[in-house]
C-alpha cells in the first residue's frame, strides 16, 4: 500500500500545480484535480493489487465432481447438483482416474480416485463439496484430514438386475494345435430371474463358440471354463470377444471382454525326450508352467516313434522333425538334439543321455555363484533347501564357456560344474552336467522353486538369440478396461522425453505422441477398439493391445462415502482490487469527468 500512497500523494501535487498555479481555475480547478488524484489512486490500486482476507461465508466453494463411468445414469442430475454447489462464483473440478477442470460431456473414467481431487481442493480456501455416487476406490486410504469438513451430495445408484463377465484369463500364446482354454468369472446382482445366460465367443468377429451358461444364485459369483477347440485357431494375432447376455441384464457395458492371442506356426521351445524318463517328463511340465502356450513336448516311447506329451497323441517322426527345426530353442538330451544352427539355442541335459559316464553320489549344488547371465535368477533360491543330485557328469568348461552353477560331492572336495553356457555366432549353448533335478520339483517347496528359477533363467537367456528386444526396447499394456490409459514403457536406463507412435484399429491410423515420465512410462488415453502400433526409434517395436468395452466401474459396487461430512470448511480466503469492478469503474468516471469539465472550460 505504500506504493499506492506514494503515487495517490504525488498525482495531487501534480494536479494541484497544473490546475491552481499555472491554469488558475479556482474552485474548477481543485474539482478537476480531485478527479484526476481519484484516477490516479484507482490505477495505482489496479497495478499494484493489494489484497485482504474475504469476510466469513464469502468464499466461493471448491466442488469435485465424480467423473467416472458409473455416473452415467446420474449425470444430468450431478451437473446441476454441482452447479448449485458452485454458485456464481465457485470452481468445478472432474475426478475419477485423474483431476481435470469440469465441463458437460458424459462421464468416461475408467476408476473413481478421490484423494488427488482432495488434496488439490484443500490448496484452495472456502468450503469443499463432492457430488458422486459414493463408490470410491480409495476411500479406505483417504486421510482423515482429508476429509476434515468436506460436504458430500451422494447420488447413490439404485440396484438393477445385471450380470457382469468380471475377469477373463486366457494364454496370450498359442502353439498351433493347441486349444485355448477361457477361464471365465461371472457375477450376477438384482433381482435377476434368469438361471442361464448366453455365452458367444468370437475370434476376429467371427462366433466360433455358443452355448447356455449355468449362472451362480444371485448376488453371487462363480469361475466357469470354455475350452475352444484348435481347429478354428489359425496362425498368427487373433482378437478373442467373450460375451455373456442373459435376460433382464439391466447393464451391457459388464457383458463383453476382450483379449489379443497369438497362435504360432511352430512353438517357441521344443523338448525332446529321448529317452522319455523322470527327467524330462519333469522338465517338461515346469518349463510348460513357466512359458504357457511357447512350449510343445515330444517323447520317444520307442525308436521312431513319438508321441505329443501333452495329449500323448502319436507324432510322426518328420512331424517333430518340422517342430524342431522351426523352434526358436531345442531342449532335451544331447543325443536327441540336431545339430546346432545360428539363430536356434540349444539346452543340453548330459543327465538324460545313457552314453555318458557319470559320477554318482550326493552331489549338492554350492551356494556361491560365479558371474554368469544366469546369476540374478539363481541368487534369490534357498540351495541348502535343495536335495542332492544324483550324479554329475564330469565336463571340462570350454575357455568361451561360463559356469553359472557348481556341485560338491558330500558338500566336500573340489567343485564339479553343474550349469554351463556359451554364446558363440548368434548361437546360445545351455549345457546342465547333473542327474535327478526332477528330485527338486517332486519335493516342491523351496526346491522347486529353486528348479523352476533355473529354468526361467535358462530360458530367457535361450530365447534371447536373434529376436532379442535389447536395452531400449518399448512395450504396452496387452489389455487394458475401458476409461483406463495404456501404458507404454521405454525399458533402457534413460528414456527419450517423447516418442512418436503409429496406433491403427484397422480403420484409421494416428500418430500418437508418447511423453515418459521419470519411470519411462508413458499414458495414452483411447476409446475402446483393437490397435496394433509400431514405432521406428530409437528402435524399431511393434505390438497390439486392447482397450476393453468392459469397465470395474458398470457392475455395482459398495458406496464407500457416506454423505454429510460434519461442519463446512471455511478457510481464509482473499479478495484482490482486481477483483472489484467498482476500481475500473472509478478510473472511467474520474477520467471522461475531468476531460468533460476541461471542455467546457475551454482547454485542450
Amino acid at each position: 500500500m505504500f506504493l499506492v500512497i506514494t503515487l495517490t500523494v504525488l498525482a495531487a501535487i501534480l494536479a494541484g500545480v497544473v490546475y491552481l498555479r499555472f491554469e488558475r481555475l479556482g474552485v474548477a480547478g481543485v474539482g478537476m484535480a480531485l478527479l484526476r488524484t481519484a484516477a490516479v489512486a484507482a490505477l495505482a490500486l489496479l497495478l499494484v493489487n493489494p489484497s485482504r482476507p474475504a469476510p466469513p461465508g464469502s468464499t466461493p466453494a471448491t466442488v469435485l465432481l465424480d467423473g467416472s463411468l458409473s455416473m452415467g445414469g446420474r449425470w444430468r442430475e450431478a451437473l446441476d447438483s454441482a452447479r448449485v454447489a458452485a454458485g456464481r462464483s465457485g470452481v468445478i473440478f472432474r475426478f475419477g482416474a485423474r483431476v481435470m477442470p469440469a465441463d458437460t460431456s458424459p462421464p468416461e473414467d475408467g476408476s473413481t480416485r478421490l484423494a488427488d481431487a482432495l488434496r488439490l481442493a484443500q490448496g484452495r480456501p472456502g468450503p469443499i463439496v463432492v457430488v458422486s455416487d459414493g463408490e470410491i476406490e480409495d476411500a479406505n486410504a483417504l486421510e482423515p484430514s482429508l476429509l476434515a469438513g468436506v460436504r458430500v451430495v451422494l447420488l447413490p445408484r439404485r440396484p438393477q438386475p445385471d450380470v457382469a463377465l468380471l475377469d477373463l484369463s486366457l494364454p496370450d500364446r498359442l502353439a498351433r494345435g493347441d486349444s485355448l482354454p477361457l477361464d471365465l468369472t461371472v457375477a450376477t446382482s438384482g433381482s435377476l430371474s434368469a438361471g442361464q445366460a448366453r455365452l458367444e465367443v468370437s475370434l476376429d468377429g467371427r462366433v466360433v463358440v455358443r452355448r447356455d451358461l449355468d449362472l451362480p444364485p444371485t448376488p453371487g459369483t462363480a469361475r466357469r471354463r470354455v475350452v475352444v477347440a484348435p481347429s478354428v485357431l489359425a496362425p498368427g494375432l487373433r482378437l478373442v470377444s467373450v460375451r455373456v447376455t442373459a435376460a433382464g441384464d439391466s447393464e451391457p457395458g459388464d457383458d463383453e471382454r476382450e483379449r489379443w492371442v497369438e497362435v504360432a506356426a511352430q512353438p517357441g521351445v521344443v523338448v525332446l525326450a529321448a529317452p522319455a524318463d523322470w527327467e524330462m517328463r519333469f522338465l517338461n511340465r515346469e518349463l510348460s508352467d513357466i512359458a504357457p502356450g511357447s512350449v510343445r513336448g515330444y517323447a520317444e516311447v520307442q525308436a521312431g516313434h513319438w508321441v505329443e506329451t501333452h495329449t500323448l497323441s502319436p507324432v510322426p517322426a518328420a512331424a517333430v522333425a518340422r517342430a524342431a527345426a522351426g523352434a526358436r530353442a531345442l531342449v532335451g538330451g544331447s543325443a536327441a538334439l540336431p545339430p546346432l544352427k545360428r539363430g536356434q539355442g540349444q539346452w543340453r541335459w548330459l543327465g538324460a543321455d545313457s552314453t555318458l559316464a557319470s559320477i554318482g553320489g550326493d552331489w549338492y549344488p554350492g551356494p556361491d555363484l560365479q558371474p554368469s547371465p544366469l546369476a540374478g535368477r539363481l541368487s534369490a533360491a534357498a540351495w541348502d533347501s535343495v536335495p542332492p543330485l544324483l550324479g554329475v557328469v564330469p565336463v571340462a568348461p570350454a575357455p568361451t564357456q561360463w559356469v553359472a552353477l557348481s556341485a560338491r560331492l558330500g558338500r566336500r572336495g573340489g567343485e564339479r560344474p553343474l550349469v554351463l553356457g556359451s554364446d558363440s555366432a548368434g548361437a546360445r549353448v545351455l549345457t546342465t552336467a547333473g542327474e535327478g533335478f526332477w528330485r527338486w520339483a517332486l519335493r516342491g517347496g523351496a526346491a522347486r522353486e529353486a528348479y523352476r528359477s533355473l529354468l526361467a533363467g535358462g530360458l530367457d537367456w535361450l530365447l534371447g538369440t536373434g529376436s532379442e528386444r535389447g536395452p531400449s526396447a518399448l512395450t504396452a499394456s496387452a489389455a487394458v478396461t475401458r476409461g483406463t490409459p495404456v501404458l507404454f514403457r521405454l525399458e533402457r536406463d534413460s528414456a527419450a522425453d517423447s516418442l512418436p507412435v503409429q496406433v491403427t484399429d484397422g480403420r484409421t491410423a494416428r500418430a500418437v505422441p508418447l511423453h515418459f515420465d521419470a519411470q519411462h512410462t508413458a499414458r495414452v488415453w483411447l476409446p475402446p477398439g483393437a490397435y496394433r502400433w509400431s514405432a521406428s526409434t530409437p528402435t524399431a517395436a511393434s505390438g497390439a493391445f486392447v482397450v476393453e468395452p468392459y469397465s470395474g466401474e458398470f457392475p455395482l459396487r459398495p458406496v464407500t462415502v457416506r454423505a454429510g461430512g460434519g461442519a463446512q470448511r471455511e478457510g481464509i480466503g482473499q479478495t484482490y482490487a482486481r477483483q472489484r469492478p467498482r476500481y475500473f469503474a472509478l478510473v472511467l468516471l474520474a477520467l471522461v469527468g475531468e476531460w468533460i469539465w476541461r471542455h467546457r472550460k475551454g482547454l485542450p
